[in-house]
């Protein structure tokens, strides 16, 4: 695989061209593995093509490497995104146990960051799931402060959309629809990663069914 055939898939991704930037990150890693930026582009187009299992297996290796490097911050987003896969899987004990490792990665970190945010919006979700709306829009809102401090709007998206569907959830439609209406501002501009913007979607359409 020469530097070339690296470079047009990650041209590929860029353009979103999900398939073709699969086919050909994969072709790379088979010849050499890929560095964590690349294994990261790899998990995203595997995911967005419909490939869960390969995207989680990819995160995994992008979380180890990232870890062996000393790169915790990063490992512990990386294993968010695995979460991420996991939890829109319907995969909750795997996801449990990613989030319990995740969140133990920044025991030792030194004030607040991103990615604790990252790690409250699974948590917020789970307990959208579990039917406790009250407690999924506390959580979200916490994670959407974090985002807003530290400049990370696919987590503001993520966490505000939670927020919006909470509020739908607990009778407070006009409210909700609202605050859904503003996160989608920022998907229509293009401003969040295509993981989030899709996730954002179907769930805004599935709050308007609702």
């Amino acid at each position: 695989m020469t530097a070339e055939a690296l470079a047009r898939a990650r041209e590929f991704f860029e353009r979103r061209a999900w398939a073709d930037a699969f086919v050909g990150l994969s072709a790379a890693d088979r010849e050499a593995p890929l560095e964590p930026e690349d294994l990261e582009r790899l998990a995203t187009a595997a995911y967005l093509i419909g490939r869960d299992e390969e995207s989680v297996d990819v995160w995994e290796r992008a979380h180890r490497e990232l870890l062996n490097s000393g790169d915790v911050l990063r490992a512990a987003r990386s294993a968010g995104w695995l979460v991420f896969v996991l939890l829109n899987g319907g995969e909750f004990a795997r996801a449990a146990g990613w989030l319990a490792r995740a969140r133990r990665l920044l025991d030792d970190f030194q004030g607040d960051c991103a990615e604790r945010g990252h790690l409250l919006v699974p948590e917020a979700f789970q307990h959208a799931v579990e039917g406790d709306w009250p407690g999924a829009h506390a959580i979200s809102g916490r994670a959407a402060e974090l985002g807003v401090r530290f400049g990370d709007i696919d987590l503001v998206t993520l966490a505000r959309n939670i927020q919006g569907r909470a509020l739908i959830a607990q009778g407070q439609t006009v409210e909700g629809m609202t605050l859904l209406d503003e996160v989608m501002v920022g998907v229509m501009a293009d401003d969040v990663s295509e993981i989030v913007a899709g996730a954002v979607y179907c769930s805004v359409i599935e709050a308007c069914q609702e």
